[in-house]
C-alpha cells in the first residue's frame, strides 16, 4: 500500500473515532467526570485513614482536580438525559433541579475546605476528607443517583 493510501486510512479512522467521541453525549460525560473524581478520592482516603503516607502536594492536587468538577457536572442534566438506559441519574434530579444545584454548591464548599485542610496537616485533611467531602457527596448520592446492581 502506497503512503498516501495509508495517510487516507489513518485518518478516515481517526475522523471516525473523533466523531464518536464527539456524540457521545451528556451521560457519558458525567460517567467521565465522575471517574476523574473517583481516581482522585482513591488518592485522598487513603491517606485520610493513615493507609499511604500523607503527601500534602498530591492531596491538594487530588482536591484541585475534583474542584473543578461541580460546574461542569451540573450542564450536564439536560431534559431528556433522564431517559438514557445506562444513566445512574435519578429522575429527581430534574424534578428538583434547585436542591441538585444545592448540593453542587456543597460539594465546591467541601472541597475548598479539603484543599485548605491539604496544607495545614494530615489530621486536618483527615477531618475534612471525612467531616465534609465523603459526607457531602454521600448526601448527593444517596438523593440523586440510581444504585444498579
Amino acid at each position: 500500500m502506497n503512503s498516501l493510501c495509508k495517510a487516507v486510512i489513518v485518518a478516515s479512522t481517526l475522523s471516525v473515532a473523533s466523531a464518536a467521541s464527539a456524540v457521545a453525549g451528556p451521560v457519558e460525560d458525567r460517567k467521565e467526570l465522575m471517574k476523574s473524581v473517583v481516581k482522585s478520592v482513591k488518592i485522598a482516603v487513603p491517606m485520610a485513614k493513615g493507609e499511604v503516607p500523607f503527601d500534602a502536594t498530591a492531596a491538594a492536587a487530588a482536591m484541585q482536580t475534583i474542584s473543578g468538577v461541580p460546574d461542569k457536572f451540573v450542564m450536564l442534566f439536560p431534559a431528556g438525559s433522564d431517559k438514557h438506559e445506562k444513566t445512574e441519574a435519578s429522575p429527581k434530579i430534574w424534578t428538583n433541579m434547585k436542591d441538585f444545584m444545592a448540593k453542587a454548591d456543597d460539594l465546591k464548599a467541601a472541597i475548598e475546605k479539603t484543599k485548605t485542610a491539604a496544607g495545614e496537616g494530615e489530621g486536618a485533611f483527615k477531618t475534612a476528607v471525612f467531616g465534609s467531602l465523603v459526607k457531602t457527596c454521600k448526601a448527593c448520592h444517596d438523593a440523586y443517583r440510581i444504585k444498579k446492581n
